[in-house]
């Protein structure tokens, strides 16, 4: 089963990457646009990157804690999300009315041998029909 995710909402986006980089400020990486940066340079990051304007010029950023990702977003903030492991965090910007927030339902994880099953039947069934349709018509 897919974890699920909590969707963020904000206009206020250095306010809310502010705050985020300094409350993970240890043992996290940040990546940017592909660019990987340790929690070493994230004063850097406070200072240069978190502006609306460079964040909103932003395609990819993901915060991660070793292998697992606990924020991101891909194309625009607006898709901004956090894993649900982080949602002490998440409320409490929220009450600053810094975001606003949802829990997304899970979604149940489909193996990639039965997808191809399910595609394989759908296309065998498919062509059942135009055959049928041909020798009827």
């Amino acid at each position: 089963m897919e974890s699920s995710r909590i969707s963020i909402e904000t206009t206020r986006y250095s306010a809310f990457f502010r705050r985020l980089l300094q409350e993970y400020s240890e043992g996290t990486a940040a990546i940017i646009d592909g660019q990987r940066h340790s929690a070493l340079e994230y004063p850097d990051l406070v200072k240069n990157w978190c502006t609306n304007a460079r964040i909103k010029g932003t395609n990819e950023f993901r915060l991660l804690r070793g292998d697992a990702e606990l924020f991101g977003f891909h194309d625009h903030p607006d898709e901004l999300w956090a894993a649900c492991s982080e949602l002490s965090f998440v409320e409490r910007v929220a009450e600053e009315g810094i975001v606003r927030y949802r829990v997304l339902p899970a979604r149940p994880e489909q193996s990639g041998w039965l997808q191809r099953v399910i595609v394989l039947l759908m296309a065998g069934a498919l062509f059942a029909i135009i055959r049928l349709l041909s020798w009827l018509f």
